[in-house]
């Protein structure tokens, strides 16, 4: 629940002081990713990280520039935890001749269903 309304609220942040510096945001989230992994450990159960990239098949460049700024900084937070980190754009994206067929009309937001299938194959087989 916390680390739904951690990337709710770093979408979403309107302030702008904080615009270029997402630092606090990123201390945040490794937090709970690190209070995340301590219960999943306690739980004697398996963690993932499933990132679900999708503004980097849109044309619009600050979308572009902005996932990909996230991507590598979330990432390097995942590894240095040591959680199993899943990239939906390299395992399924990556792949397909036209991204953009996996939504609903070439259009930003939820996948298709053929999207969230593959989505859910892939997570399937990473986890298995």
């Amino acid at each position: 629940r916390k680390l739904r309304k951690f990337f709710k609220n770093m979408i979403n942040n309107k302030k702008a002081n904080y615009k270029n510096d997402l630092s606090y945001k990123f201390d945040e989230l490794e937090k709970i990713l690190f209070l995340t992994k301590k219960l999943s450990i306690k739980n004697q159960s398996q963690l993932y990280f499933v990132y679900l990239q999708s503004n980097r098949y849109f044309n619009n460049e600050v979308l572009k520039k902005n996932d990909l700024r996230y991507f590598d900084k979330i990432k390097s937070i995942v590894e240095k935890l040591e959680i199993k980190f899943i990239d939906i754009h390299k395992e399924v994206f990556e792949k397909e001749q036209n991204p953009l067929e996996l939504f609903p009309f070439g259009m930003y937001g939820h996948y298709s269903v053929e999207g969230y299938k593959k989505v859910a194959e892939s997570i399937y087989n990473a986890t298995k």
